[in-house]
């Protein structure tokens, strides 16, 4: 999906280009502003390999998992673009994502209940590119496509509680994972003129984190989320994998995400001519 709006996005820069080529060049500067936007997440296989999640290594244990939640973002950014001619600026972008907060619950087999409330923000760094054409007066058409870093808090919070009275037993689960990797973003805005170099925009963006691990602390332990060759998913402490590796006799590899969202964003910003 990110690479067919890269695609599109390169091709209408391409048309805007040859399309107006009589346009007056207008003296550098820069430009200043903030945006916030609300999205929705598009679900993919870091959700699917959340369902698999099992509190439990053991194949005799069956266990039923729901998710929820987690679909809806909310963005803020600020940014600084340096305008190199009329049409044409690179800059660069600071800011958060936050998701709506993901449930998920697992009944067991052998009468557990685990019930985990995950929040999950990301900072990014983006470099980017842009390209605009006037529409009408004071409104303009304009594209950007940039890439960058991203730094990810996955926090947990939630409990587990098993067994029958009077054996009952409860745990509370407390997690602060950290993870970090690449960032992408394809987005197309109307910018209208406010007064002579205040401009409002409203845009839509396809926002894409790629972060290729989670780690940090979970119940006191160093521990990370691991996908076992059957693909079940848990909670592992990192220095006792090499043992659940040899007494399970399966590989396991660190749960990632590669996940993206369209937002519908909100920005207001100042240009400051040379």
């Amino acid at each position: 999906m990110s690479r067919c709006i890269v695609i599109l996005s390169l091709l209408v820069f391409m048309i805007s280009s040859l399309a107006l080529g009589n346009l007056v060049a207008e003296p550098s500067g820069i430009e200043v502003g903030m945006r916030y936007g609300a999205g929705e997440r598009i679900p993919g296989r870091f959700d699917g390999d959340l369902k698999q999640f099992s509190s439990t290594f053991n194949p005799l244990v069956f266990s039923d998992v729901s998710l929820s939640g987690g679909k809806s973002t909310n963005l803020y950014e600020g940014f600084v673009r340096f305008l190199l001619d009329s049409r044409s600026r690179v800059g660069f972008v600071v800011g958060r994502n936050d998701w709506q907060m993901l449930h998920l619950t697992e009944v067991t087999s052998d009468l557990y209940y685990t019930k985990l409330r995950s929040e999950i923000y990301s900072y990014h760094v983006l470099g980017m590119y842009y390209f605009s054409m006037p529409i009408f007066r004071n409104w303009e058409w304009e594209n950007g496509l940039g890439i960058g870093f991203t730094s990810a808090d996955w926090n947990i919070r939630g409990y587990s509680v098993g067994e029958l009275p009077p054996d009952t037993q409860y745990f509370n689960q407390k997690g602060r994972l950290r993870g970090s990797g690449l960032a992408y973003r394809a987005e197309t805005a109307i910018n209208h003129r406010l007064y002579e170099n205040t401009f409002f925009q409203i845009g839509l963006g396809y926002h894409h984190v790629a972060i290729d691990k989670f780690s940090g602390n979970y119940n006191g332990e160093t521990s990370s989320f691991y996908i076992r060759a059957d693909g079940k998913v848990g909670v592992i402490d990192d220095t006792r994998i090499l043992d659940a590796t040899v007494s399970t006799a399966q590989t396991f590899r660190r749960l990632d995400m590669n996940t993206g969202s369209w937002v519908l964003y909100f920005s207001v910003f100042q240009r400051f001519l040379d």
